[in-house]
């Protein structure tokens, strides 16, 4: 499509959308950063072999779910900035964009809650009813892993925002582009 037959709006659309896709797909580069840091730090991470029989089946189905949410979660902002993702039905690049701000952002809100009633004290075992050390694998845990647990949960957060930016750009070129 030729620049010079779009409006002034639709440009400033454009604009809109690819940053705020940018930023999304920023987004997801720390993300995958930050685990890591994560790993090489030595802070726990689940494993199958923890697992046995119908747990370890879960565990696997879980991973797998996981790994394809990274896959699309990583595609996705660069399906809503590109051409190429114009090939992609506008409803489900931005269903999936929603999706993503609702499952990040509620794993993140979900995760600062918990952290700060059990700070405070308000519920010792948090939101979720699990001590420090079923949280953390230590009654203890070290200034680094409250502050990376924190951080991942901002983190998410985060995530979840930088997708419903994106999301809401996105459909507001759409909607502009239809009128």
């Amino acid at each position: 499509m030729n620049t010079t037959l779009r409006s002034p709006e639709a440009h400033d659309d454009l604009r809109a959308v690819r940053r705020t896709a940018y930023a999304a797909f920023a987004w997801v580069m720390v993300f995958l950063a930050w685990h890591v840091v994560w790993v090489a730090t030595g802070l726990a991470v689940p494993s199958t072999a923890e697992h046995h029989g119908g747990a370890r089946v879960l565990m696997w189905v879980s991973t797998v779910v996981v790994l394809v949410m990274v896959a699309v979660g990583t595609v996705l902002p660069l399906a809503l900035a590109q051409a190429w993702g114009r090939r992609i039905p506008r409803p489900v690049l931005v269903s999936a964009a929603w999706t993503g701000c609702v499952l990040l952002g509620a794993r993140g809100l979900a995760g600062v809650a918990d952290d700060v009633v059990r700070a405070t004290g308000i519920l010792p075992n948090g939101l979720t009813g699990l001590t420090m050390e079923e949280v953390s694998g230590t009654a203890h845990p070290s200034g680094w892993e409250v502050l990376a647990g924190g951080s991942t949960d901002l983190l998410f957060t985060a995530g979840g925002l930088a997708f419903g930016l994106a999301a809401i750009a996105y459909q507001r070129a759409g909607h502009r582009r239809a009128s």
